[in-house]
This record gives structure tokens, sequence and C-alpha cells, in this order.
């Protein structure tokens, strides 16, 4: 089990937070990690991300220990089925037409995890030679550096890199990615939406953490260091300890 916690702000720019997320526990205290950003009409972004974190959060807390063979399975089919809900509720409520929200979560394992993300928000994991992307963006910008059209320093401050390709709850059907990732050797493991890197670069977030504050400490620097940045958007991370081996 990481020790884990969940850091938001509603920015300098914003009237509302349309970002959430938790660290939840099913009945064996296994642990799933969570963190969405809404987007949408009036009020229909956070209802958006706060409807998947609270059916994640659900649906995980319901059951017993998921098994390694089947935390894939699990996270895809549940995601799936959430985002069928959430697509049926902005179907029949006008006022939530158009909604959506991104969702990256990782389940917890002794020595790895499993992760799944739609949409651009990310799952990093951090030590002091490294901080490695674990997730894919699903959005416009990183299909042009993916094809070799800009590089990764353009990407940083292109003009549409706010356009997303796939989120949740705009269609029936949506298809998470899902990555499995070793955590040893490793001391951070960290969720965040794009109100932090779209803002702080990677050296930045990696040189906070590398700080050996406490993990309270940690997670608010980092929301610090986003608005320092003069971030427009929400900010939020699920921040993590790796109690792996150091060696």
């Amino acid at each position: 089990m990481l020790k884990a916690q969940f850091f938001t702000d509603t920015g300098q720019y914003r009237d509302k937070n349309e970002d959430a997320g938790g660290v939840f526990y099913n009945r064996t205290e296994q642990q799933l990690l969570v963190l969405c950003d809404g987007m949408g009409g009036h009020l229909a972004g956070e209802v958006a991300s706060q409807f998947v974190t609270d059916e994640l959060q659900r649906l995980f807390e319901d059951e017993n220990l998921i098994e390694a063979e089947q935390a894939e399975d699990w996270l895809s089919t549940t995601l799936k089925a959430i985002n069928r809900k959430l697509y049926e509720m902005s179907v029949e409520n006008p006022e939530y037409q158009g909604m959506g929200t991104t969702c990256v979560c990782a389940l917890v394992f002794d020595n790895y995890i499993v992760v799944a993300n739609i949409g651009d928000s990310r799952a990093y994991l951090v030590n002091s030679r490294d901080i490695e992307q674990i997730t894919n963006d699903h959005s416009f910008v990183n299909h042009l550096v993916m094809i070799g059209q800009i590089t990764t320093e353009q990407a940083f401050t292109h003009p549409q890199r706010n356009i997303i390709t796939k989120v949740m709850g705009t269609d029936k059907l949506v298809t998470p990615d899902i990555f499995v990732k070793k955590t040893n050797f490793y001391d951070y493991l960290m969720l965040n939406s794009d109100g932090l890197t779209d803002f702080v670069r990677n050296h930045q977030i990696q040189e906070t953490l590398m700080q050996d504050k406490e993990l309270e400490i940690q997670g608010q620097a980092l929301i610090e260091l986003a608005l320092s940045e003069d971030t427009n958007d929400n900010v939020s991370i699920v921040l993590a300890e790796i109690e792996g081996d150091k060696v």
C-alpha cells in the first residue's frame, strides 16, 4: 500500500473546479488512485468528473481482492460501463449535453501498478534519475508528436494543445489505454490534470519531488509551482510515495 494523497486547486482564473479524484480502498485494503478533469457547459464538467470518480469509488469499494490477472479487465470493463452511464446521463439531460471528462487511474499491487487512461490527464513514475510518463495523451498535439510533425518542445506551446481526441461521456463506447509498470526503483507515482503539465516542465516536477519533504508539503509545492507558472486551469494531483527497493 502506498502513502497517497489527492491535491486540488481551482487556480487563479477559473470560477469553479472541474477536477475530481481521490485515493480509494476495497474490502481487502487494495488501493485505487483516481484523477478526472471535466469539461462541458455550465456545471457539466464538474458533474462529469465527480460522477466518474464517485462511480469508480463505489464499484471498487464493493470489490474483494482484484487479482493481478484480473486487473486490466476490471479497469477496462468498469470504465466502459461508467462511460455508458455518463453518456446516457448527458443524452437524457439537456443541461448536461456535451459534458465529458478525462480519467487516469492506477490499481496498486506490491511492486507494480496497472494504469488506465482516457484523455490527457497523465500518470508518471519519478525518481532522482528519471521522470517517466506512463500514459499517452489522447490529444491533437500528441498525435502530431507521434507522427513526427512537431517536437515535444513545440507541443508544449502549441496553440491547439487543448484539443482532446478521446474523453469519457461524449460517445457511447470508449476504450481506455492500459499500462502495466513495475514500481521498483521509483520513489513516486503521480497522476495529474493538464493544469500542471501544460505549464510546468517535467524537470521542474522531478526537482520538486526530489526535495525529500513530507508528501503533503510536496503535493502542495507542485500546486504552487503550477500557479507560479501562471496556469490558467484547475490543478489537481494524486501523489503517492513508493516504498520499494531503492537500491
